[in-house]
């Protein structure tokens, strides 16, 4: 098989200079937005809740509103996401001591219930709360965790800033998790540092976010959380030696319609309700995040990400409710030498035999994310309504596609996903079928190659209320 190779030129990163251009940047959007504002008349707080476009068949929000004006108020919402799946487990997989070599299950993906609270002009405050990745391996009594609680001053449309635990970040579209999918989740190449340095996806921070003509951006600090690696000769791991901020951004061109940024997450599919067309560019950087040995000495490496991504999303014919959706990105990331991370999605093995175990590790794990360059590229057309009078569901066919060349292996990293969702009430209720094909690698002398591939198969139900 011909192999792809992707290379990138950067020029050599300086964390002061970093720091401070990224400061200069948020000065520059402070000082214009100013201006801006002293240039407009004085507008009432926009009512987040008016933020999408409105759709005489979706539920009405769930909204309390404080004062007559309607510029206060109490918003609840929240999603549930049921798995039931068959998976072709990893070499030496173990389930609660029991060898697997398949194995089908049901879970708790994800459940979420979250608060919006507007008590002042320009005030908000998020609070969300639920659970993730409930498997018949959770016997804890209590699975509700405190995912996101931060407050946000709003300025004005062109700069809100906001501050707690939330999960703002930059890098990417979809570096802070998903909303409205294109397939059963958003590409895991964006999630790599998953409760590595985050706790599903959140940390302590503060961001800066906001629109000024086309362009719409987002700049974050976090805490990231003491991590305890263990560093190899030649190989990289997290340290928890003086753990340092991370830095991220994420700048944006929006050439047709302005998506909305009042939360964190953006969606993966409009279904053409709007006509988007985003190229973005995005950058995390974490000094000395990880160490590795060199003989006896302990080597100190940042995290240095670079990404570009480009989404597009149209009608086709509205009133069939066609629609054609794409995305693609490039990263190339710096971990320090021969870093390369396993993950297992909601994984349902809790143990591996040694001897006979490959490199993936259990269960449904594989290289997601490494030191190396990737690509990713996902893309489905939603067909026409079923019943095109009540305008009542539609399937939507979506591929994805992840090439990635990680310096540790010597064959390139590939996955390929193949979904299709009936869209019973567009993303608020609906199924999605999606078959996976991942590389399981075992080490052949001293190269690490695929040995083989295996399947995953799931069967989503979400259901969603905003």
């Amino acid at each position: 098989m011909t192999s792809i190779y992707l290379k990138f030129n950067f020029t050599p990163f300086n964390s002061k200079t970093h720091l401070r251009s990224l400061l200069t940047i948020l000065l520059a959007f402070l000082l214009f937005s100013t201006a801006v504002a002293q240039d407009k008349t004085e507008t009432k707080p926009q009512d987040k809740t008016e933020d999408k476009p409105i759709d005489k068949h979706a539920n009405k929000p769930l909204v309390h509103y404080l004062n007559e004006d309607k510029t206060h108020y109490v918003k609840f919402s929240g999603y549930a996401q049921v798995w039931a799946r068959y998976t072709e487990m990893n070499p030496g997989s173990k389930v609660d001591g029991s060898a697997m070599k398949n194995k089908s299950d049901f879970s708790l993906r994800r459940f979420r219930v979250k608060m919006q609270i507007m008590p002042l002009d320009k005030f908000l405050i998020v609070v969300q709360a639920g659970s993730t990745n409930l498997t018949e391996l959770s016997n804890s009594e209590s699975a509700i965790n405190l995912f996101d609680a931060y407050g946000e001053y709003q300025f004005n449309k062109n700069i809100q800033v906001g501050a707690g635990r939330s999960a703002w970040k930059g890098l990417t579209r979809f570096a802070s998790g998903p909303t409205a999918t294109l397939l059963y989740d958003v590409p895991f190449l964006t999630l790599g540092n998953v409760n590595v340095t985050d706790i599903t996806l959140r940390n302590l921070n503060i961001y800066a976010k906001g629109q000024v003509g086309k362009f719409d951006y987002r700049f974050v600090v976090a805490k990231p959380y003491v991590v305890s690696g263990t560093p190899a000769q030649g190989i990289s791991a997290f340290n928890n030696l003086a753990v340092k901020p991370s830095l991220s951004g994420y700048v944006k061109y929006e050439f047709f319609e302005m998506e909305s940024n009042a939360g964190a997450t953006s969606a993966g599919s409009y279904l053409g309700k709007k006509k988007v067309l985003a190229l973005g560019l995005g950058a995390e950087y974490q000094k000395n995040a990880l160490s590795s040995l060199n003989g006896s000495d302990t080597s100190l490496h940042s995290l240095k990400i670079f990404t570009a991504d480009l989404f597009y999303d149209t009608p086709v014919n509205k009133s069939r409710g066609t629609a054609f959706n794409a995305y693609a990105a490039v990263f190339h990331h710096d971990y320090g030498p021969d870093y390369v991370r396993n993950l297992g999605i909601n994984n349902m093995a809790n143990g591996v035999d040694s001897q006979a175990a490959s490199f993936n590790g259990s269960g449904n794990s594989y290289p997601v994310v490494g030191t190396g360059n990737s690509f990713i590229i996902q893309t489905g057309y939603t067909l026409p309504y079923f019943n095109q009078k009540k305008k009542s569901a539609r399937l939507m066919p979506a591929v994805g596609f992840q090439y990635s060349k990680f310096e540790r292996l010597d064959d390139p990293m590939i996955t390929y996903d193949l979904g299709l969702s009936l869209l019973l009430k567009d993303h608020a209720s609906k199924f999605v079928f999606n078959a996976q094909s991942r590389p399981v690698y075992q080490y052949q002398g001293t190269e690490l190659k695929v040995s083989e591939r295996k399947m995953m198969y799931v069967l989503m139900y979400q259901i969603n209320i905003d």
